[in-house]
């Protein structure tokens, strides 16, 4: 074998042994997963199951989730990123007049950019990385990490039973059939800078379901009152999907300050719903007529009329 082939072949051997050495084996592949949990442990999808279980690595967004999910996530390794992290998403740091704003920016931005790295190079050495979050994460949850990373990384969402859903099961009533709407809102407390307030998506006065971190209850109800009849059913639904904590608590728009503890209910664990799909049900004020066309066209005339 001539010196040059010799050559060759231990220049390949040492980038084969450096290539091991970073970590990085042949034929792995990561991936980064964000990871809807369900509103309860029991209402997690064998998705999310499967997926937890193959992780390599967990990120949770708060201490707490540690226990909820201990049996799956109990011998992986665990980052934390948490929901802070969102604040000041958006907004050029450079823009901010107010020094401490403008620090919490530029700390926060930095933040972000070193767990996106740190994700990117653990998934590039092969690791598969899972974002567990309560419900869907779709909601409200932290999906700025997929529009941050690299296109090159493989990253994948796994729906949750959000508390959207799990306050429908709760109440038994599905919140787009209004009666004579077939639409629902979905909204949070309104915050400076949002154009779709809520008292302009009242106006509709379709069904709303309002996630109530923070929620000013008095604030939201003389809004309410404005565009609502008094007699509209009211909601709460504490812990929705938790069999053993899940409680409903009804009333009306016109009632609702007098009869409901407002400042009692679970922070960031109760949802509130309004709308006359309450009282109604399924049932439509022109009886669905105006669709009775598609509907035999879709699913034929039944033979039962």
């Amino acid at each position: 074998m001539s010196k040059k082939n010799k050559m060759r072949i231990i220049i390949q051997c040492v980038m084969i042994f450096l290539f091991f050495l970073s970590g990085v084996s042949m034929g792995a592949t990561g991936k980064f997963t964000i990871v809807g949990m369900g509103t309860t442990p029991d209402l997690m999808t064998i998705r999310a199951v499967e997926c937890v279980k193959e992780a390599d690595i967990v990120i949770l967004a708060e201490a707490g989730d540690k226990t909820a999910w201990k049996e799956l996530i109990a011998r992986k390794e665990v980052w934390f990123l948490g929901h802070n992290t969102q604040v000041f998403y958006g907004v050029d740091p450079e823009t901010l007049k107010d020094q401490a704003a403008r620090e919490k920016a530029f700390r926060l931005d930095k933040q972000r950019r070193e767990m996106i790295d740190r994700i990117a190079a653990a998934v590039r050495k092969g690791k598969k990385i899972a974002f567990l979050q309560g419900g869907d994460p779709m909601i409200y949850g932290i999906t700025y990490p997929l529009e941050m990373l690299p296109k090159s990384v493989p990253v994948e969402i796994v729906p949750g039973v959000g508390a959207f859903q799990a306050a429908s099961a709760a109440v038994k009533m599905s919140p787009p059939y209004g009666w004579d709407t077939s639409s629902v809102i979905l909204t949070m407390n309104d915050w400076t800078g949002h154009a779709d307030t809520n008292e302009k998506l009242m106006a509709t006065q379709t069904s709303m379901v309002f996630y109530t971190m923070h929620l000013n209850y008095p604030e939201l109800f003389a809004q309410l009152n404005r565009h609502y009849p008094d007699n509209t059913p009211v909601a709460v639904v504490n812990h929705a999907g938790d069999r053993t904590r899940q409680k409903v608590i009804m009333s009306t728009v016109g009632r609702f300050l007098d009869e409901v503890n407002y400042r009692e209910l679970p922070l960031e664990a109760h949802l509130l719903m309004v709308g006359k799909f309450l009282k109604t049900g399924q049932a439509r004020k022109e009886g669905l007529v105006g669709g009775k066309s598609y509907i035999e066209q879709r699913y034929g005339s039944g033979g039962h009329e």
